[in-house]
């Protein structure tokens, strides 16, 4: 087929039914490739958190567990929890259930918690630059197993 015999359109935000459409093309492509590739309703989303004895949240992390590693999408600990060993000890409880859960690396994108990260073990992989416009976002990862 021709470039000029099909219609290209941008669709933001897209419907869900386009996503899953897509999404399904993809994961068919990636499996021919990758034959035990698990599916995406195998990935393992979950959260770690702190609360206070009042509920209010002092600190958490969500993350997904999929194709054999751990992806720390967020993590946040509040201002006056901070230095105290809390992101430490939230970090640790993701990676014990990753490497549970089949995960043999643990990856992450950070603008300004690079030198946490590095005291936790992990390594900038990648950076990338610009984005936002002034700042650096490091690409991290971190073995979680023994063996390469």
């Amino acid at each position: 087929m021709d470039h000029q015999d099909m219609n290209i359109e941008f669709v933001s935000p897209p419907p869900p039914e386009s996503v899953e459409e897509l999404t399904k093309k993809f994961f068919s492509f990636s499996q021919s490739g990758l034959p035990h590739l698990p599916p995406e309703s195998d990935d393992k989303v979950f959260m770690v958190s702190a609360r206070s004895e009042t509920g209010e949240l002092l600190g958490g992390i969500l993350a997904n567990c999929y194709w054999n590693g751990l992806e720390i999408d967020t993590l946040w600990v509040s201002s006056n929890q901070r230095s105290n060993g809390l992101g430490s000890q939230l970090m640790y409880r993701a990676e014990d259930f990753g490497a549970k859960n089949g995960a043999v690396v643990s990856f992450l994108k950070t603008m300004e918690a690079k030198g946490f990260y590095e005291k936790l073990g992990y390594e900038v992989y990648g950076v990338l630059e610009d984005r936002p416009i002034g700042t650096m976002l490091y690409h991290m990862k971190k073995r979680l197993n023994e063996d390469p």
